[in-house]
């Protein structure tokens, strides 16, 4: 009997690492396909190593009033060691990506010990939102990554009630977990809160000792306002944010069309996932449960942005709340093994697993770009002798980033293109290539207020958000 279950364990752990290496596949596939949207290329001109860190700080203010300074620094240091290349950025976030289907894999074990946590690893690896954020160089796979863990080691300060080493040690990572998170983003903050909320929950209930596990998460968000005092304030008084108001269609998807590729997978999760809790709400609105808390992180990451919204300003976007595919992939992958009937059970798992892996083959391998094709745009003038290029923006700040990325691309630094800047002199040229990135622009790309306005355009080429324009005396 004792073989039967090693062996049936080592199946499991056979299975889980065949689901993790077709995740890593899927996440290396077509890494670099796409160009960088201009945030990423702000992130890019941020984390320059070339630059002493007083400067960085500076770019860092000045570019999103340091809304991704954290990950700018680790990338900053990754990009010291491996080279200044808008192509080696992607592959930190694909290393978040990869490390984010064992972590949640664990997590799912962790909460119940069954064979759900194969699950799990299926939804997290085959998941194209998930895959997608792990193809750009923005902080959202590692934001991903830093909560699972955050919640690893807060369940197991919950897990041991003596004040021994090991609590010891598991609350120096809790906190440490915990201060990334919030210097990541703010949004981590709703994972932070449902922690409070769930000890207070329990010391009512229970009368349990929360005095240390509270303790930990007060010295973390003390540490954090420490450390980032100077941007949070910065970041406090942005006044306008491009989110658009929330409107009536939120309420019926949450996001989850995002989440999950399209309105039809939104529907099918979310309807599982709401059929699920109510099918196991004795088990899982039981307050001293672990489900119970990723019930709490799923309510408050909706609820709290929503309610300063309509006081405040429209906040709320999905990416931002990324974390709350943690409790989602859970409840989802766990809780159908709650279920006793082996027909509904078998059914659910069918058409959870079913519809993600066609829908993201679909995702994954028909993919069309979405993104600007810079390179295609530098590509074209490179088969030109004179390779003198000026971007369109609307300020100067937009102008630098920009040039910086372009500077950098392999096909840039392969056929030795000029970059000039708007206050630059041009008169002692003979023609000039102007790219206009249309969205920042507005979808205006003449030449107006540009010296060569009254030169003669003589090629055009459009690429995706890209016009290219070659203008002669």
């Amino acid at each position: 009997m004792v073989t039967q279950k090693s062996n049936l364990s080592i199946k499991y752990i056979i299975f889980f690492f065949l689901i993790f290496i077709s995740g890593i596949l899927l996440r290396l596939y077509n890494l670099n396909l796409e160009d960088y949207w201009l945030d990423e290329q702000a992130g890019f001109y941020v984390a320059d190593p070339t630059i002493i860190f007083s400067e960085t700080l500076e770019r860092a203010k000045v570019v999103g009033r340091g809304t991704n300074l954290v990950f700018n620094l680790i990338l900053k240091e990754f990009f010291y060691y491996f080279g200044y290349d808008p192509n080696l950025g992607r592959v930190l976030p694909f290393i978040f990506g990869i490390l984010c289907i064992p972590a949640l894999s664990y997590l799912s074990f962790q909460i119940d010990k069954n064979k759900s946590f194969l699950i799990t690893a299926i939804l997290c690896s085959f998941n194209f939102y998930l895959i997608s954020y792990s193809q750009e160089t923005r902080l959202y796979s590692l934001l991903f990554l830093v909560s699972i863990l955050n919640l690893i080691f807060f369940f197991k300060l919950c897990e041991n009630k003596n004040l021994d080493k090991h609590k010891i040690i598991f609350s120096i990572f809790y906190i440490s977990f915990s201060i990334l998170g919030n210097c990541l983003h703010v949004f981590f903050f709703m994972i932070t809160f449902s922690q409070i909320i769930f000890l207070f929950i329990k010391k009512f209930f229970e009368k349990e000792k929360i005095y240390f596990n509270l303790s930990c998460i007060i010295v973390s968000i003390c540490l954090y306002i420490l450390l980032m005092y100077d941007f949070l304030f910065l970041q406090m008084s942005i006044r306008e944010f491009w989110m658009p108001e929330i409107n009536l269609d939120f309420f019926y998807d949450f996001f989850f069309s995002r989440f999950f590729g399209s309105k039809i997978m939104g529907a099918i999760y979310l309807s599982v996932l709401l059929y699920l809790i109510y099918r196991n709400r004795n088990l899982v609105f039981k307050y001293n449960n672990r489900y119970f808390l990723l019930i709490l992180i799923l309510m408050f990451s909706y609820l709290l942005p929503i309610v300063y919204s309509i006081f405040q300003k429209p906040i709320l976007t999905d990416r931002y709340i990324i974390f709350v595919l943690i409790p989602v992939i859970i409840l989802v992958s766990n809780l159908i093994f709650n279920i006793n009937n082996n027909r509904e059970k078998i059914l659910i798992l069918f058409i959870i697993l079913g519809s993600s892996v066609i829908n993201n083959y679909i995702e994954i391998f028909n993919r069309e770009i979405s993104k600007p094709e810079f390179s295609k745009s530098l590509g074209h003038i490179s088969k030109f002798e004179d390779k003198n290029v000026i971007f369109k923006t609307k300020a100067e700040i937009t102008e630098k980033i920009i040039i910086n990325y372009a500077e950098n691309t392999k096909v840039s630094k392969k056929n030795n293109i000029n970059f000039f800047k708007s206050i630059d002199e041009i008169d002692n040229l003979k023609n000039i290539w102007l790219i206009c990135y249309q969205p920042i622009n507005g979808y205006d790309c003449s030449a107006n207020n540009f010296i060569f306005s009254t030169w003669k355009n003589v090629s055009k080429i459009n690429h995706k958000l890209i016009v290219t324009y070659l203008y002669e005396k």
